[in-house]
């Protein structure tokens, strides 16, 4: 019963709504790649087949646990490429809507392109620190993208109110919450690629029992990285605090606050822990999470009438 109404449902919906559904669904396995990713790095999978598309002189290789992993996270790559491309395609055939989304359309095409080169370069350069954290970083800044094409759709197709105005203040918190967050994205990649978190396990002392040990090098990097993630949580938990009068975005800024307070602790235990592989993913996970709700909090109090 529940699946026919589903189905009915979905037969009655507009054009709009369903390409709408088939973004958020298309961005929701964008966010499990991120994870799978993370797990490629987690596990230096990455070295195991650089020659793409021949491994070890084989075009499909033995599948050991390393290889699997990274194989997985390519073809889930491609899906996606594919999936974006069909559903893109409809978008731009439909009159009513070709239009009004080609931009964004656009935008998101070449995010995933650049992202595309990026993979090729991460495995090819051999996990090289500035291709790892611009393929994280495009990576993440594709799904926002997704996110916001499925809102955008789901918004034509409806009765859509004009937006309340966002004052000043929840801008500039907001604002500010968004540009830390894309910053401490930034360092969480190179923190990864170099595996500083093995460098400074000890927190909040390092080594020798001091708080700040050091600056430089890759330790100065993962303390830098830490006090950034306490300032981006703070700084999100009073985005959220001041826009709770905003309909448009309380709700995502909320969801974001809880997410970076999961996130703070999940850090922690993942440098407490050594890197293990699940909690490193998880780690990812939330990282995504906190971009699409951060990202959409933003977008909605810069939204004009």
């Amino acid at each position: 019963m529940a699946r026919d109404q589903t189905s009915n449902e979905l037969r009655s919906a507009s054009p709009a709504q369903r390409l709408a559904l088939g973004f958020f669904a298309l961005a929701g396995v964008t966010y499990i790649l991120i994870v799978l990713g993370a797990l490629v790095r987690a596990h230096g999978a990455g070295l195991s087949c650089p020659d793409w598309p021949l491994c070890f002189g084989e075009v499909i290789p033995p599948f050991n646990f390393k290889i699997a992993f990274e194989w997985g996270h390519r073809v889930l790559a491609g899906s996606v490429g594919l999936a974006f491309l069909a559903l893109g395609l409809l978008t731009l055939r439909l009159p009513e809507l070709g239009e009004r989304m080609r931009l964004s359309l656009f935008v998101a095409t070449l995010l995933l392109a650049v992202q595309i080169v990026l993979g090729g370069l991460t495995v090819l350069e051999l996990l090289a620190s500035w291709t790892v954290t611009s393929h994280l970083v495009t990576g993440n800044a594709f799904a926002l993208a997704v996110v916001l094409l499925g809102r955008r759709l789901s918004r034509l197709s409806a009765v859509d109110p004009s937006p309340t105005p966002a004052d000043s203040g929840q801008r500039a918190m907001t604002s500010l919450a968004g540009a830390l967050l894309a910053l401490q994205i930034v360092l969480g990649g190179l923190v990864s690629s170099h595996y500083a978190g093995l460098v400074c396990p000890d927190w909040p002392t390092c080594m020798n029992g001091e708080f700040f040990p050091t600056w430089t090098g890759i330790q100065g990097l993962h303390l830098f990285h830490r006090s950034l993630g306490y300032a981006a949580a703070l700084a999100i938990a009073a985005a959220a605090w001041r826009a709770r009068s905003h309909p448009g975005s309380r709700r995502w800024l909320a969801v974001a606050a809880v997410f970076a307070l999961a996130q703070v602790g999940v850090g922690v235990a993942n440098v407490l822990l050594r890197l293990p592989v699940e909690i490193t993913a998880l780690h990812s996970a939330l990282a995504a999470g906190l971009v699409c709700s951060v990202g959409v909090g933003v977008r909605e109090v810069w939204r004009g009438p």
